[in-house]
């Protein structure tokens, strides 16, 4: 429970759990498109190891359900990060998450009841 004092609640705004996970790099990452065109830069393998990091795979498990080593999986996610400037693996889950969501969260908006 966030405590303010009357003089704090006007400015301040409680921080959420997770603005540490999303970190500085994701947090800069503010339009849709931006997140897209660095989807974008992923090759199709980097593609299917980010989906399974999402579903919180361990190396291991990516390695075991694509056929790769655990090194292999540990390279392609090290790619990612570096690909979609993210800090850690948690911040790249939340990227992805982001990428899935926005765009139908969009067409939502867009849809007028009938």
């Amino acid at each position: 429970m966030f405590r303010l004092t009357s003089d704090q609640t006007s400015t301040a705004r409680p921080r959420c759990r997770w603005s540490n996970a999303l970190g500085k790099t994701a947090k800069q990452v503010v339009e849709i498109g931006e997140l897209h065109s660095r989807m974008a830069t992923l090759s199709d393998r980097e593609s299917e190891v980010l989906d399974l990091v999402t579903t919180g795979m361990t190396n291991r498990g990516i390695g075991s359900a694509l056929g790769i080593t655990e090194r292999t999986a540990r390279e392609h996610i090290a790619r990612i990060m570096l690909k979609l400037g993210a800090g850690s693996r948690v911040e790249v889950a939340v990227m992805a998450t982001r990428r899935d969501l926005l765009p139908r969260a969009e067409a939502a908006d867009r849809h007028e009841p009938g």
